[in-house]
């Protein structure tokens, strides 16, 4: 069995896994599925399936770079003995449990990088929201935007502006460093290799 660790990971992080590993701080080979996913978790479980059983033969140690986003995530960690960062979703993995529960606490509606430039497809056409009913929804949940700058690409500020006039909301930016994710990564990876040693035979 290989030692090379393999990250399934939603795309909507691709941007700053690949950043860490070209840094060096993680190392094996990186795999992405489409963000959009999210929006139907069974298609998201389904897909998750599918690549899981084409990677799992001979592979060393699997982490999943996914949060609460599938009814089944816990079932598909333990079938396919792989880690999984322990976060509920991925602006915790950004943020940290402690800074996400403070946002919340703002009524914060955080959006990612990769999702910044997506908002109207996930808006208008994933979720079927116009703009009156978009207002009534997030002015109802929400307060604020929060967009969470991993410093990675240029903040896409007419873009955040078309969003926080479609939802009637005010939006500002949060730096982010990746060393929150980073520890998360490394210790989902430290729980996924320790099950690969325990299954080996001795």
């Amino acid at each position: 069995m290989s030692d090379r660790t393999i990250w399934l990971s939603c795309g909507v992080v691709s941007a700053e896994m690949e950043e860490l590993q070209r840094r060096g701080l993680i190392e094996g080979e990186l795999l992405f599925l489409d963000s959009m996913l999210h929006m139907d978790p069974q298609k998201l479980e389904a897909q998750l399936t599918a690549t899981l059983e084409q990677i799992m033969v001979g592979c060393g140690c699997l982490v999943l770079v996914y949060g609460d986003c599938s009814a089944r995530m816990l079932d598909l960690v333990r079938s396919y003995h792989a880690g999984r960062v322990a976060v509920i979703n991925c602006a915790q993995l950004l943020v940290g449990r402690d800074r996400y529960r403070q946002l919340m606490g703002e009524k914060a509606f955080l959006v990612l990088p990769e999702w910044a430039r997506r908002w109207e497809q996930i808006m208008k056409n994933e979720l079927g929201l116009n703009r009156a009913v978009a207002h009534d929804l997030m002015g109802e949940h929400c307060g604020i935007l929060v967009y969470l700058d991993t410093g990675l690409l240029p903040v896409p500020e007419q873009q955040l502006q078309e969003f926080s006039s479609y939802t009637g909301l005010p939006w500002r930016i949060e730096a982010v460093s990746l060393d929150t994710m980073l520890a998360n990564l490394l210790a989902a990876q430290e729980d996924a290799c320790s099950h690969r040693q325990h299954e080996e035979p001795a």
